[in-house]
């Protein structure tokens, strides 16, 4: 039964959606334009170290596909460099954050041909340098930069930066704590019924202990910074409401051993752990997926939170014995099939631990565990997501 427990989420949320459509399909006697999942992307980092260049890898859910590799070289003719750390897809337009190359690459998401690039230093100027994560929404895109460090190697404040997807102009800037990584958007109606928006963003203090959430409104531009003694190193973030659930992934010790990662629900002065051991994670409706994978572990486990019922429960992996996750270091859940993937490292079999300058892998597996498929990446795979396609459904 609890294995189950995301498989019935999605069916249910599934059921709903599919029978809301047939009746109003039925009643105005047109066809129903659905949304549907076209393909797959992953963002490779590569390894700045090793001298590898990061990498799109590109595939479908037809289980006879090969997964094409380099897909961002082989239709531009360049690299996107080193370290790609995110990307997000928003109507036409996919965006590739190149944070070694301080560079937004604007791609269209159905053959992949590079649009234009945003140079973020020359839009944003020093506080454009090293830009780290991004979203979508409306016709903005809001993405976080790391700025320039000073001549002892000390990090400035970082930013939010937005920037519109018809003239790829600046259209707002904001000032938020050291070192922001993973942002969301969270929704509230004004005094008119119009939605705005509330940015959310996770300030890792590069790992040194003091980390917070800077809350931005990006209409009256106020920005707040929220710190709490539990939050050390914030990476990831969910909102409901103005609740807040964040992967934060603690502090290491002199041994490089982590300590109190988890996800966390941050709620005005409140703050508790609810999954005790988490490194990464994947929202869809009410259930927060994470998995745990901390530095130097010997095996990841996952768990289901249910942010509705607090019901919390593993998930377990089924059918994957030849093709076993040994390393996850990405996780995402297909909001439209409730697939969830997650990427891998390969194992070196000379040294028989993780290796960081081979390719890895994905795997797909239904809602209820079970393996669908295997497709291979490239170096370092951190980022997965979907590009979509609206297809028409129609009804006798």
């Amino acid at each position: 039964m609890k294995k189950n427990l995301l498989s019935l989420v999605v069916m249910l949320m599934g059921s709903t959606l599919l029978t809301g459509c047939l009746s109003d399909s039925d009643k105005n006697n047109e066809p129903v334009k659905i949304t549907v999942t076209d393909g797959i992307y992953v963002i490779n980092n590569g390894s700045s170290y090793n001298g590898i260049d990061g990498s799109l890898t590109v595939d479908t859910y037809d289980q006879t596909s090969i997964a094409r590799q380099n897909v961002y070289k082989s239709v531009n003719g360049a690299s996107l460099g080193g370290t790609p750390n995110d990307a997000c897809v928003l109507g036409s337009k996919m965006y590739i954050v190149g944070s070694d190359e301080n560079t937004i690459f604007v791609l269209n998401t159905k053959t992949f041909k590079e649009i234009t690039k945003i140079n973020t230093v020359a839009l944003l100027g020093e506080a454009g340098a090293t830009p780290r994560h991004i979203i979508g929404y409306g016709d903005r895109i809001y993405f976080t930069t790391y700025g320039t460090a000073g001549d002892d190697g000390s990090m400035s404040k970082g930013h939010v930066a937005v920037v519109d997807t018809v003239n790829f102009s600046k259209q707002g800037l904001f000032e938020v704590g050291v070192a922001p990584e993973g942002l969301t958007i969270g929704g509230s109606s004004d005094q008119n019924g119009q939605t705005a928006i509330t940015l959310y963003v996770c300030n890792s203090d590069y790992g040194n202990g003091s980390g917070s959430i800077s809350i931005i409104n990006p209409v009256s531009g106020s920005v707040k910074e929220v710190k709490n003694a539990k939050i050390h190193n914030p990476q990831e973030i969910a909102v409901a409401g103005s609740t807040m659930y964040i992967i934060d992934w603690g502090y290491y010790d002199e041994n490089w051993t982590q300590h109190e990662m988890g996800l966390y629900m941050l709620s005005d002065d409140t703050c508790v752990k609810l999954v005790e051991d988490a490194t990464g994670m994947a929202c869809l409706g009410y259930t927060i997926l994470t998995y745990n994978y901390p530095y130097g572990a010997d095996k990841a486990s996952y768990t289901l939170y249910n942010i509705q019922t607090q019901y919390k429960s593993p998930f377990l992996l089924s059918g994957d014995s030849s093709k076993p996750v040994v390393s996850p270091c990405a996780i995402s859940i297909d909001p439209n099939t409730g697939y969830v993937l997650i990427a891998s490292r390969n194992i070196d079999k000379t040294t028989g631990y993780p290796s960081y300058s081979t390719a890895g892998f994905v795997n797909i597996y239904k809602n209820d565990g079970s393996l669908y498929k295997s497709f291979e990446t490239g170096v370092e795979p951190h980022k997965i997501g979907f590009t979509y396609a609206t297809k028409t459904l129609v009804t006798q």
